[in-house]
C-alpha cells in the first residue's frame, strides 16, 4: 500500500476515524470465542491470500477477495495474511515502532528471520501473533506488505433529559 504510520493516521483522521489500538483489531478478528482465525479454528486455503515469495510483489489483494469465507465474526473482511495492519505505537528514548497485525501473503526471498508469516519459522495463526516494525523516518515507513484500516468510535448513547419529577428528586 506504500503508506506510512502517519499518512494512515491523517487519513482516519480525515475520514473521522482513528487507527486501531492491537486489542481492538485483535478483537475484531478473533471476537469472543478465542478463534485462532477469524473464519474459526481449522486452516482454510480459500479464506486467506495464497503465500508467495520471491523477488517481485504483485501487490495485496482486494479487502473483500476472501469474503464472506474469511471474514470475521463481526463480518470484518480481509484481517489475515493479505498485508500487515498498523495499530499500536511504541516509542521509547531510543526507537519507535509500530505493532503489526494480520500478516501479509509474500515475504522476499531471504527475509524469513524478519517477518514471520504462516509457514515459516515461528509463524502462528493470524489471530494469536503480532510483529514489531521499527521506524526510521517517513520516507523508510512505506512498504507494499504493509497497511491499515480506520476504525470508528461508537457515539455515546444520548441521556435523556430529566423531567420535572427527577429533577426535583422525586422518586429517584
Amino acid at each position: 500500500t506504500y503508506v506510512s504510520l502517519d499518512e494512515a493516521r491523517d487519513y482516519c483522521t480525515w475520514a473521522g476515524g482513528r487507527l486501531p489500538r492491537a486489542w481492538e483489531w485483535q478483537y475484531a478478528a478473533q471476537g469472543t470465542d478465542g478463534r485462532l482465525y477469524p473464519w474459526g479454528n481449522h486452516t482454510c486455503d480459500s479464506c486467506w491470500p495464497a503465500f508467495a515469495t520471491g523477488n517481485t510483489f504483485l501487490g495485496p489483494e482486494p479487502v473483500t477477495a476472501h469474503s464472506p469465507a474469511g471474514d470475521s465474526p463481526f463480518g470484518v473482511s480481509g484481517l489475515a495474511g493479505n498485508v500487515w495492519q498498523y495499530t499500536d505505537e511504541i516509542a521509547d528514548e531510543h526507537t519507535r515502532s509500530v505493532l503489526l497485525r494480520g500478516g501479509s501473503n509474500y515475504r522476499p526471498d531471504g527475509s524469513h528471520w524478519y517477518f514471520p508469516n504462516r509457514g515459516g519459522p515461528g509463524s502462528g495463526p493470524p489471530c494469536t501473533t503480532h510483529n514489531k516494525y521499527f521506524l526510521f523516518g517517513e520516507s523508510y515507513e512505506r512498504a507494499g506488505t504493509v497497511g491499515f484500516r480506520c476504525v470508528y468510535d461508537r457515539p455515546a448513547p444520548a441521556t435523556p433529559p430529566l423531567g420535572p419529577d427527577r429533577a426535583a428528586g422525586i422518586g429517584v
